[in-house]
């Protein structure tokens, strides 16, 4: 797979790395031809100066043939322009950009941009080491917009419908892990003790749920 990277810091370097060990044919981009000294000697994919979001540098890296496209530079303007031009102008199947600022997040789901936000991961890994989570966010979906997450069915739930707590929480379940096996939720399944809820949620409703469960779900 042939794949165009923006940005040879930290995280830039290291996925290009990652990238070419895994056997792919990796091209990184960066305006600073020194910052290619990150890249170790076991990196065997090409660099290309120059600006990520011009097209004749993108031309330059081999972005009419790429496979996917990562914007990782330290700038999130510069991840948003770089990753539109790659998916709209060049129509590189999958493209991803790098986030920083989380107040930004709103415009690059309304652009239908697909990210990773650093600082939102790195807080909640942080988090997760000082207070056990009560709700464990295992990936994203539909271009960020919904999360995937994992979470003990509280005491006051037991013998309610799945329905239920879907309508007032606002969660899609999609199973139950109940006494090691996967349960498929319909309009009739009840919640018992001990059961493990996999749903789907938006971020914003994941925060109203988080703060339920700290609470014991004491509405």
């Amino acid at each position: 797979m042939k794949v165009v990277i923006t940005g040879c810091g930290r995280v830039g370097a290291q996925l290009a790395e990652m990238l070419s060990l895994d056997g792919h044919d990796v091209v990184v981009i960066d305006r600073d031809s020194a910052s290619f000294r990150r890249l170790s000697k076991t990196y065997a994919g090409e660099v290309v100066e120059g600006i990520a979001f011009d097209e004749e540098t993108l031309r330059k890296a081999g972005v009419e043939e790429a496979h996917a496209f990562g914007s990782a530079t330290n700038f999130d303007n510069t991840n948003l322009m770089s990753a539109e031009v790659a998916k709209h102008v060049f129509g590189v199947p999958k493209v991803v950009a790098r986030l920083f600022n989380p107040d930004k997040e709103e415009t690059f789901q309304a652009l239908g941009m697909d990210y990773v936000c650093g600082t939102e991961v790195v807080a909640y890994e942080i988090l997760g080491k000082i207070i056990a989570p009560t709700v464990h966010v295992g990936g994203t979906c539909c271009n960020n917009t919904l999360n995937i997450v994992e979470f003990a069915c509280p005491p006051k739930w037991v013998d309610r419908k799945v329905d239920w707590a879907e309508e007032a929480m606002g969660f899609k379940a999609a199973f139950l892990e109940r006494e090691g096996e996967a349960v498929l939720c319909d309009r009739k399944t009840r919640f018992r003790d001990g059961d493990q809820i996999t749903a789907l949620i938006s971020p914003r409703k994941r925060q109203r749920l988080e703060r339920y469960l700290k609470s014991n779900g004491r509405r």
